[in-house]
């Protein structure tokens, strides 16, 4: 194999296991196991097991980040202010498989992985930004308070999701929040 397809079998092994068991109950010695390799050979592409929790979260927010760019890419400045909310949070609350693992990156980063904080701060003003730069395509009143709603609900339901509790009513949520704070 080539390195790069080493690599890119190394992070989607890892990125599975962690996903199933957590990222403090998978171990190196699993990951290599998983992807049939010697642990040299893992430690050849990964020094240590923060190193691949960093590839696998910059692999997971870039796929976050073009969820978000791709479904902002579909709403225009004819959309209504609850249209837009509205697909804006059923296309991204919709990223199925991710939700898992964005959650237990999320814990890593907050319980003590400040590399991994940073990386994920970043990512998340990236969205934001985003996100305020397509609200001001129908409204520039509260553009920017909206946006950092928009993200921590999509947070929200990304866990609501997790955890299967019901079915979320989009739209409904989409007007609710175009008539209550605008």
């Amino acid at each position: 194999m080539k390195p790069n397809n080493m690599k890119e079998n190394i992070l989607l092994a890892a990125t599975k296991l962690m996903t199933k068991n957590g990222i403090k109950n998978t171990s190196l010695a699993d990951i290599a196991k998983a992807v049939d390799i010697s642990k040299g050979t893992l430690y050849y592409h990964y020094s240590s097991k923060d190193d691949l929790i960093s590839d696998i979260a910059n692999m997971h927010l870039e796929d976050i980040t073009d969820s978000v760019l791709n479904c902002v890419k579909g709403i225009d400045a004819d959309s209504s202010k609850d249209q837009m909310i509205s697909i804006i949070l059923e296309k991204i609350a919709a990223i199925e498989g991710r939700g898992r693992i964005h959650m237990y990156v999320l814990c890593e980063a907050i319980t003590g992985n400040d590399k991994l904080k940073e990386q994920i701060k970043v990512k998340y003003i990236e969205w934001r930004e985003t996100l305020r730069s397509e609200i001001l395509k129908t409204s520039t009143e509260d553009a920017e308070a909206l946006s950092f709603l928009l993200v921590a609900i999509v947070d929200g339901l990304v866990v609501q999701g997790l955890l299967k509790a019901e079915k979320i009513p989009f739209e409904n949520v989409a007007k609710f929040l175009v008539t209550r704070l605008t």
